[in-house]
């Protein structure tokens, strides 16, 4: 099988990729690259500057020197449900405008953990300024603060001028907030922005005052049991819309994905037993173990964002609640692991029991040659990927009022080497391809063709058993579908949507083209998407890193290629 062939034969495939790659453009690049371009964008400083920075503003404005500090680490923390607000209404440019410089949805929050019993000091920079724009102290003991009750209402307004106080110490523009005229139950004093509001949306500050904090102090005010922290009140409906999206999400995750997976995991076992003669037991393996090394390094970079996800939780039960997330994950990748492999293996040997080879071998003379068409017709089919991709959104997006937020558990700002982020592209290309495609279509078209042929108890024609292939496409289809509603765009079942009309495209391209073209499509889809947050995420040194995403695909393809020929002709070469 010559991927290439029909490119060179008909031209219509050609212009197909180069309208998809201009679409890809028109509708998800440029709109984005083109904020970014914008001449007040600054730099995003990195983690370990903000750790640095906030290093320098402990000892400068806390009085905590270097010495005093155990450890540091270092968060990007992002309020999901304001970001979505501003991005369903279109109120983002609205927000930069007038709240971001000072109360900004991002922050870098940095853990300052103290030596001794001193506690946690923790610190809130604006990522891009470095401003110090929150801070709070939490020990493992009840707080310290004289305000750790409800005060009577009679003593509220000098408490209110104390907090105001102690928030402008520190660099909080007082003339900004407004006593809300509350005290809450931990000693909060609350404040309302004089800013207008945006839309339906308003900012709240609250004030702890530490207990010795005087108004008369000087250079250095006293912090233990204090906190300054902000936050923003949306419309009622929002918050009641998007708690339900989470309550979906969290079902059609568990009903729709987890509980069909282990069934297909079963399926999976079953069919790499029943058919694994008619292909090989080392089908596979070398991609299994590779999806999981990858994953697992993948994992370790991403222990900021585990923190992400329940920041102050985390920051106070220490390390272990990381440590025991990264061991269930490694376990979890280790079953998809093993589920790609039995894919491998089942789904290959089922193919060929229908009489149609989609994967060639590493024996073959040929083998680098057709990995290298695959690699390049995979560019050509990612165009067409990406074009597809952002007309499907588009139209979600003006029919449904589909939406995107911030989930900063997968953010660029919480990995610690950021040029490892394209090898989650191979993680998916690699698992998903061979899962849902491989073996889900051949499982499924198996069923309904065979199905067909003993209720009607003939041969199928040539229409009928095509159109039960493009059934046999949607049930995995779903499935992979329903195992990304956990995304931050709303309503959830847009990706749903999406990826169920992606995953046509994608079965229709592996009966085509090939499996292997449709892991390097699939691959190259996601590492130029992957390619373009790089390049424009703000990180030193991103940019470069965005470019060898873009061409990763190719360089392995290459790879791969130059190898096989090394190895041509020698006895028994490693099955990939």
């Amino acid at each position: 099988m010559n991927p290439l062939l029909p490119f060179q034969q008909d031209k219509r495939w050609l212009w197909t990729a180069v309208i998809g790659f201009l679409l890809f453009l028109l509708i998800q690049a440029f709109p984005i690259t083109g904020q970014l371009f914008a001449t007040d964008v600054h730099p995003v400083m990195s983690r370990s500057e903000a750790e640095s920075k906030a290093i320098e503003i402990a000892a400068a404005r806390f009085a905590v020197q270097s010495d005093e500090i155990d450890r540091t680490s270092a968060t990007h923390l992002s309020d999901s449900q304001t970001v979505g607000y501003f991005s369903k209404y279109g109120l983002m440019d609205a927000y930069k405008k007038q709240w971001s410089s000072s109360t900004p949805t991002d922050v870098y929050a940095i853990d300052l953990q103290l030596i001794g019993e001193s506690g946690h000091l923790l610190i809130y920079l604006h990522m891009e300024s470095g401003d110090l724009v929150a801070w709070q102290h939490l020990t493992d003991t009840a707080s310290t603060a004289s305000t750790a009750s409800v005060q009577p209402a009679s003593e509220g307004s000098q408490l209110a001028s104390e907090a105001l106080g102690y928030a402008a110490f520190y660099g909080i523009n007082a003339s900004e907030w407004e006593w809300s005229g509350t005290v809450e139950d931990d000693g909060s004093v609350r404040f309302e922005s004089r800013k207008s509001d945006i839309n339906e949306s308003s900012l709240w500050m609250k004030v702890i005052v530490p207990a010795d904090f005087s108004m008369a102090a000087s250079s250095i005010a006293p912090w233990i049991g204090g906190k300054v922290t902000y936050g923003f009140d949306l419309s009622a409906a929002f918050t009641a819309y998007m708690k339900e999206q989470g309550k979906l999400s969290t079902s059609l995750t568990t009903y729709g994905f987890i509980i069909p997976q282990i069934i297909f995991f079963i399926i999976a076992i079953v069919y790499a037993g029943t058919h694994g003669g008619q292909s090989s037991y080392r089908r596979g393996i070398l991609l299994s173990a590779l999806f999981f090394a990858m994953y697992v390094g993948i994992t370790i970079n991403m222990i900021p964002g585990l923190r992400a996800g329940s920041w102050e939780a985390t920051v106070a039960q220490g390390n272990g609640a990381s440590t025991a997330i990264i061991v269930i994950s490694i376990a979890i990748y280790a079953g998809m692991a093993l589920l790609t492999y039995f894919s491998a293996v089942g789904g290959d040997g089922l193919w060929k029991s229908m009489g149609k080879s989609l994967w060639p071998r590493w024996q073959e003379g040929d083998y680098g040659v057709s990995v290298l068409r695959s690699m390049r017709a995979g560019y050509f089919l990612a165009f067409i990927l990406l074009g597809a991709q952002s007309v499907i959104l588009l139209v979600l997006e003006k029919s449904l009022g589909s939406f995107a937020s911030s989930d900063a558990t997968q953010s660029m700002y919480n990995m610690r080497i950021t040029w490892i982020l394209p090898l989650l592209a191979w993680c998916a290309g690699i698992s998903e391809e061979l899962q849902s495609r491989l073996l889900g279509i051949g499982v499924f078209r198996s069923w309904f063709v065979g199905g067909a042929r003993k209720l009607l108890r003939r041969e199928l024609s040539t229409r009928t058993t095509v159109m039960l292939t493009a059934a046999a496409m949607i049930p995995p289809g779903l499935l992979w579908a329903m195992g990304h509603v956990s995304y931050a765009i709303y309503p959830v079942y847009t990706r749903i949507i999406e990826l169920v009309l992606m995953a046509m495209l994608f079965g229709w391209f592996m009966l085509r083209f090939g499996i292997m073209t449709v892991i390097f499509a699939h691959v190259t889809l996601n590492a130029i998407l992957m390619g373009m947050q790089m390049m424009f995420d703000g990180l030193p040194g991103d940019f470069y890193g965005g470019i060898f995403s873009l061409v990763m695909p190719g360089l392995v393809g290459i790879a791969i290629w130059w190898v096989h020929g090394l190895f041509r002709g020698k006895a028994k070469p490693v099955v990939v």
